[in-house]
């Protein structure tokens, strides 16, 4: 077990960048938007701009290879979109180095880490590419216990490879400020980078919402135009960002955005349909249930304590228009 002293945690290198401004080298990242929003096209851009050395958009890039792996969908990433790319961007066949694995992985089981991390150390990787992120863990992407062995085996594969992860993922389903999953999943990133996206405009945005070790700005517009049987982003300074994605202004305390994001959780594993005039068209969960998620992102170790912040937050939310509560149950207002 070895301490720093004083003297070597000032003398720690400087975070370096594997995509300037975008991705940092050894760090992981997350790219999260709605369906349809071209997040895939993006992480495509991002992957094979690392892959083939060249500029991301006029950000510099430290070239090393790319794993992609594909949870849904890879016989299109593998036989069209990486191709495609490869073609648009006119790269000579002897530099096109990208790698696809093409099923599920369970990054939540020490085995399979070991498996992905020792094929990975056959070849010289600086960044994997998780599409989607639901299709990487065996268990389920709202449960503490697999968010805790997932952000460990994350981090064993920084550790034991040098690459940096970007994963891709949903919404929330009622909350698009962040992604669908747990929030320890949501807290370990390094990078959030969200993506809004213009499907009949055919037309995407990616902003970083934060960095962790660096200036957390930065945003990018592009125009998806079809090239060799596929997409490819096409940076376009005419598309904007929506101000909401530069700058989220909820008005919420951390306590109560917390209490937010347990509503969700407990929503995606215990929602369910009322039937009558005074239930919502809408999932609805039982206080209880929502109590039970609260309590496990709860900061507080007394009891007592947990209880009370749990129903402050429930009236302050009520109050404040976010939620609204029913014969012991609650739901998140459009």
């Amino acid at each position: 077990m070895q301490f720093l002293s004083y003297y070597d945690m000032c003398n720690l290198p400087e975070p370096e960048w594997l995509v300037e401004g975008l991705i940092q080298k050894r760090s992981t990242a997350v790219l999260f938007g709605k369906s349809n929003a071209f997040k895939s096209f993006l992480a495509i851009d991002i992957g094979l701009s690392v892959d083939t050395g060249q500029d991301w958009h006029g950000n510099e890039v430290s070239h090393g290879g790319v794993l992609f792996v594909a949870t849904e969908g890879a016989n299109g990433v593998g036989r069209l979109r990486i191709p495609g790319w490869y073609d648009h961007h006119r790269i000579e066949e002897e530099n096109r180095r990208a790698f696809l694995y093409p099923k599920e992985i369970r990054l939540d089981v020490p085995d399979d880490v070991t498996a992905l991390i020792t094929r990975m150390k056959e070849d010289f990787f600086a960044l994997v590419v998780i599409d989607i992120f639901g299709g990487s863990m065996a268990g389920s992407e709202i449960e503490d216990k697999t968010a805790r062995a997932w952000v460990h085996g994350i981090q064993r594969i920084l550790r034991e490879t040098g690459a940096s992860i970007l994963t891709v993922a949903h919404t929330g389903w009622q909350d698009d400020t962040r992604a669908r999953m747990h929030t320890h999943f949501w807290g370990s990133f390094d990078t959030r980078l969200k993506v809004e996206g213009d499907k009949e405009g055919m037309t995407a945005t990616l902003t970083v919402e934060r960095h962790k070790d660096a200036d957390s700005t930065g945003s990018w517009g592009f125009r998806m135009v079809q090239s060799h049987g596929t997409l490819v982003a096409e940076m376009d300074a005419d598309v904007k960002a929506k101000a909401s994605a530069i700058k989220k202004k909820t008005g919420l305390s951390a306590g109560n955005r917390a209490a937010l994001n347990a509503l969700d959780d407990a929503l995606a594993a215990h929602g369910i349909r009322k039937v009558g005039q005074d239930w919502p068209p809408c999932n609805v969960v039982s206080i209880d249930e929502w109590r039970k998620h609260a309590y496990l992102h709860s900061v507080e170790d007394d009891a007592d304590t947990k209880r009370q912040a749990f129903y402050r937050a429930r009236k302050e939310l009520r109050d404040g228009g976010h939620i609204q509560v029913y014969d012991n149950h609650a739901w998140r207002c459009a």
